[in-house]
C-alpha cells in the first residue's frame, strides 16, 4: 500500500525534537562551566577571606 508521505511522522518528530535539544546542550555545556569555575572561586576566594579575618588581620598563606 503506498504512502501520501516522503518520510514517517516519528522521523519527522525526531527531526524536529532533536536538532532544537542539541543546540539548547552546546548552548548551556559552556555555561554550565562557567557556573562551576565561578563557583569554585568565589568559594576559594571567600576561604581566603576567612583566614585572613582569623588571623587577626595576618595575611594568609596560599
Amino acid at each position: 500500500m503506498p504512502r501520501d508521505t516522503f518520510i514517517s511522522w516519528k522521523t519527522l518528530a525526531l527531526f524536529v525534537l532533536f536538532p532544537p535539544l542539541a543546540i539548547v546542550a552546546i548552548v548551556f555545556f559552556p555555561v554550565t562551566l562557567g557556573v562551576i569555575f565561578w563557583l569554585y572561586y568565589r568559594g576559594r576566594n571567600e576561604a581566603k577571606q576567612e583566614a585572613y579575618e582569623q588571623s587577626d588581620g595576618q595575611p594568609a598563606d596560599g
